[in-house]
């Protein structure tokens, strides 16, 4: 009973005993995600489904954005510079927008996935994944996510996403499959 209460699969309420709850898939998730323990092609597996997620979710940021959405993010990016092909962005800075962007959809589990995933921002930075050289470094700025945002459409939303993301695709892309 104690492990299933441990990892949320039951609860103890008074007067009633023992019941089941839902479990919440992300939390059992969360308890076991120890970047510390977890071996390189594990967190390069996570962060690959990290990219995979974020371009697949532009349907719903795009769909439920509000003005007042747009309004913060822009105030995120207020301090970005123009041009960003070489600088290497602030860990908590690129959480926060990219933060911004799971709440726009909504979703609580895909917002709670996203939390599951910060550790694994400090991994990028750490393990010289980010560092690693890249050979196109033209992508999309957080800026340019905004003006599509703005006046684009789901479907160029969704390429932006890409094109953002398109340095880390760049960098894993050598990995072989074991």
């Amino acid at each position: 009973l104690t492990r299933l209460k441990t990892i949320d699969i039951i609860e103890s309420k008074k007067h009633k005993g023992t019941v089941i709850k839902s479990p919440s898939l992300f939390s059992i998730l969360q308890k076991s995600m120890i970047p510390n323990i977890l071996d390189d092609t594990t967190l390069r597996d996570i962060f690959e489904f990290r990219l995979i997620i974020e371009v697949g979710m532009a349907d719903f940021v795009f769909n439920r954005i509000t003005a007042e959405d747009i309004k913060k993010l822009e105030k995120i990016v207020a301090n970005e510079p123009e041009k960003s092909e070489a600088i290497l962005f602030d860990i908590d800075h690129e959480i926060k927008f990219h933060s911004k962007l799971y709440e726009v959809t909504g979703n609580r589990n895909l917002i709670q996935f996203q939390k599951l995933l910060l550790p694994l921002f400090n991994y990028a930075y750490k393990s010289g994944l980010i560092s690693k050289p890249i050979k196109r470094k033209k992508y999309v700025s957080h800026r340019g996510i905004i003006e599509i945002l703005k006046h684009g459409d789901a479907e160029k939303l969704r390429a932006a996403m890409r094109a953002h993301l398109e340095n880390h695709f760049q960098r894993i892309s050598d990995r072989k499959v074991e």
